[in-house]
């Protein structure tokens, strides 16, 4: 790996002032623009604690640079927490607080030369909330070092270039939108407006991006050469179909806020390997399956600690677990089956419900769906599956459906709930633990 810079600065500072970095709406962004308005920011802003609570947007751009140039802190968090998970993260991190009323004003022009903090790859630049299933998150503790990592081999793979505009169709306070402000250390320009879509190289954002702009019609045929997702499974179809229809190569890439980011596709790679893979493990990164399935990693875009603690995301055998199911291929691309914690167990046989949804999705008349487990005295967990339908379905045609596809028979729904939409918690991630909890209570009625 090249030396580490550590500082946006340096980036900016190799790029030509003239061209441009950041499309908002009327308003453009160029090197120069940028560069002069993070420095102007790190000098209001220097060595505190930010949190940054705005959606996309330039100013956003600007103080997420900023606040690490000025030897500070910056916490991002996204615009759909609540008071409370807001109050919570301020008073762990004890940061400032800054919206969109003091966000431009802070961004406005100015004197901006100061001395840099030392280039130090351990020094932490970023507190991130991981996305928890239980209670309130614990807090990510990202240094320097490990967003170079994650930076070298997420834009490597992707290939991008200062010919891209990337496009996030995520918020830039999540993790997988915050992938596309590494696109601006390749000197791409990055587009923060969906209506220019059109015009976008590279599209980043989650499957459920994918899934709800092909139920709203014909998506358009895209300039995009590549669109990237993470955050949940990307069923092949859903894949297949996006590229038939718009052009675009899909990839995935794969990690965690907790354990860091393991693996990126290439819009080089076979279509199978595109449609059925996470991609191939950063070179830098050492990944391990245990004799139960589950996928680990160890490297240098893994999170030494929590914040505030004393422990990180490391097992006592030394290695992060990410609490998924997997295995490497003889290419060496990686597979994710599903979640340990998701897989059904129906009459002591286990049942991955991802499975059974790839299958669903192939009926005409199911436009999203989530398989959980519903709670049975008898065999303990029975298959649901909650559905967004395009028309009138009844359980029995899924049934008949999965028949004809040759699923196994103890893997069909035995109870179907229509829903107006699947609900999600974080980047796009399903929020299983809801749709068990609604399960398991019809299962009492």
């Amino acid at each position: 790996m090249p030396p580490i810079p550590c500082l946006p600065s340096t980036y900016l500072e190799a790029q030509d002032p003239t061209r441009t970095a950041v499309l908002d709406g009327d308003l453009s962004l160029t090197f120069g623009d940028l560069l002069a308005r993070a420095r102007a920011a790190a000098r209001r802003l220097r060595g505190q604690r930010i949190a940054l609570h705005l959606p996309n947007s330039w100013e956003y751009v600007v103080l997420e640079l900023a606040v690490p140039l000025g030897g500070g802190i910056v916490v991002p968090l996204p615009m759909g927490l609540g008071p409370a998970e807001i109050s919570w993260a301020l008073e762990r991190t004890k940061a400032r607080l800054v919206e969109a009323t003091e966000a431009a004003d802070l961004c406005r022009p100015g004197p901006g030369g100061m001395a840099p903090p030392p280039a130090d790859p351990d020094r932490v630049v970023e507190i991130a909330l991981t996305s928890g299933t239980t209670g309130l998150p614990k807090l990510a503790s990202l240094t320097a070092g490990l967003k170079q990592a994650t930076f070298e081999g997420f834009t490597q793979r992707l290939q991008v270039t200062a010919a891209d505009r990337v496009l996030p169709m995520t918020p830039l306070a999540q993790g997988i939108g915050g992938m596309c402000l590494y696109c601006l250390r390749r000197g791409a320009s990055l587009v923060l407006q969906l209506a220019a879509a059109p015009q976008a190289t590279v599209l980043v954002g989650v499957p459920t991006n994918l899934i709800r702009m092909l139920q709203e019609g014909e998506p358009p045929r895209l300039a995009a050469r590549c669109t990237a997702v993470a955050g949940a499974p990307l069923p092949p179809d859903v894949a297949r179909r996006w590229e038939e229809r718009t052009g675009s190569r899909v990839v995935s890439f794969y990690g965690s806020m907790d354990a860091g980011q393991l693996a990126v596709g290439s819009p080089d790679d076979p279509a199978e390997k595109r449609w059925n893979t996470v991609g191939r493990p950063h070179d830098s990164c050492r990944i391990l399956i245990t004799p139960e399935g589950e996928i680990c990693m160890r490297g240098p875009t893994v999170q030494p600690r929590y914040w505030g603690e004393e422990t990180g995301p490391f097992a006592k055998d030394g290695w992060a677990h990410m609490g998924d199911l997997g295995f490497l291929d003889q290419d060496g691309y990686l597979h994710v089956t599903g979640r340990a914690k998701d897989i059904l167990i129906r009459g002591g046989t286990n049942i991955n419900p991802y499975e059974v949804e790839a299958e669903l999705r192939q009926h005409p008349a199911v436009a999203d769906v989530c398989v959980v487990g519903r709670p049975d005295p008898e065999l303990g967990e029975r298959v649901m599956a909650f559905v967004v339908a395009r028309g009138a379905l009844r359980l029995e045609d899924l049934r008949s459906h999965l028949e004809r596809r040759g699923l196994a028979r103890y893997k069909w729904p035995e109870h179907l709930e229509l829903l107006a939409e699947i609900p999600l918690r974080g980047p796009g991630k399903v929020d299983r633990r809801a749709l068990r909890e609604r399960a398991g209570a019809g299962a009492l009625r």
